[in-house]
């Protein structure tokens, strides 16, 4: 795979690291953090950017608009046809995280919807290809650590260089709290650093005509409520992660806020969410290999009693991340 043939090095993973808790952070901040030059971070990242080892974007919260929510789907296919549907879902604009698992049997997407009965929702179930349907609402986003999203092992920061990173920088929230709301004015905003996340608040500013003060205290404001998110979308392969498997557990209903809490706060989970369904814990694991997710689930994962089951479904080919698709173990911009 081409992700692969040019693995990061420490260094490289380091800076991928202080990006996942703070995808704006200055790369002056990150040179203090992580002991090198402010040139050698940008170089570096620059580099990781242009072989399509990263990307940056940021999205407007699915849940943060009036009707919207966030499902998780699990298709079970007709022999032969995953490949087709699971690229069809990849180039939704709706779509995120689009995965073939289960022996290319099941394909797994993580969907916005707006309206149940005319979306995915309603299409899918009918579709030919299908033989198998199952939708789980998202009904809560556990963050772990203060961090959205997953961070790469072994390279964790001190509490001081976290709060450093942070600094100065939006602070994403969690969960929405509904104190201010992603308004049709904000679109220039968005459209802007839906391409780079990182975008400068200059061009920022020319993209939306204010301010470059005041388009920062937008994003700063808009972020703290959870209207809107900064993702850090990685080349797995090229971190080391090999084995990906979605975990599908079982808990009793009055210690799931206590057991998603504590997984959340594994670093092999990227994710960890409470959902509706038999299972009401869905958590996305990546590991080195399948020896290490063994070894996971066999300590980490079995010292919380409060599981009763758990489903491993391991992902197989991965289509798509959160906001870019993936070719040849590495990601691009979708078109």
């Amino acid at each position: 795979m081409a992700a692969e043939s040019s693995m990061l090095d420490a260094l490289d993973k380091r800076i991928l690291h202080t990006l996942q808790i703070a995808p704006r952070a200055p790369f002056a901040r990150i040179a203090i953090v992580l002991g090198v030059s402010e040139q050698t971070v940008a170089r570096r990242f620059q580099r990781m950017r242009t072989e399509r080892f990263v990307r940056i974007v940021a999205r407007p919260e699915a849940t943060h608009r009036t009707g919207a929510t966030y499902w998780t789907l699990r298709i079970g296919c007709r022999p032969g046809t995953a490949m087709a549907l699971a690229n069809a879902l990849a180039q939704r604009g709706d779509t995120s995280w689009v995965s073939i698992g289960a022996g290319g049997a099941e394909v797994t997407c993580q969907a916005e919807v707006d309206d149940p009965q005319s979306g995915l929702l309603h299409h899918l179930p009918r579709a030919s290809s299908v033989l198998a349907f199952s939708a789980h609402q998202m009904l809560h986003r556990f963050a772990g650590r203060g961090e959205a999203d997953w961070v790469a092992p072994d390279h964790d920061l001190t509490p001081e260089h976290r709060e450093f990173l942070l600094e100065g920088a939006p602070a994403q929230a969690p969960n929405p709290t509904g104190a201010t709301r992603f308004e049709p004015a904000d679109r220039p905003l968005m459209d802007a650093l839906s391409r780079d996340g990182r975008s400068s608040w200059a061009a920022v500013a020319a993209a939306t005509g204010w301010s470059q003060r005041q388009a920062a205290h937008r994003v700063n404001e808009l972020a703290a409520a959870g209207a809107i998110y900064f993702h850090v979308d990685v080349a797995t392969m090229a971190v080391g992660m090999h084995a990906v498997a979605n975990l599908w557990f079982t808990v009793a209903p009055a210690h799931l806020a206590s057991t998603g809490a504590r997984l959340a706060d594994h670093p092999q989970l990227a994710f960890v969410g409470a959902v509706t369904g038999s299972a009401n814990l869905m958590a996305s694991a990546l590991a080195t290999d399948a020896e290490a997710l063994y070894q996971y689930l066999t300590t980490k994962v079995a010292e919380i009693d409060s599981i009763q089951r758990v489903e491993i479904v391991p992902q197989m080919v991965r289509l798509k991340h959160s906001h870019s698709l993936v070719e040849n173990g590495l990601i691009r911009e979708p078109s």
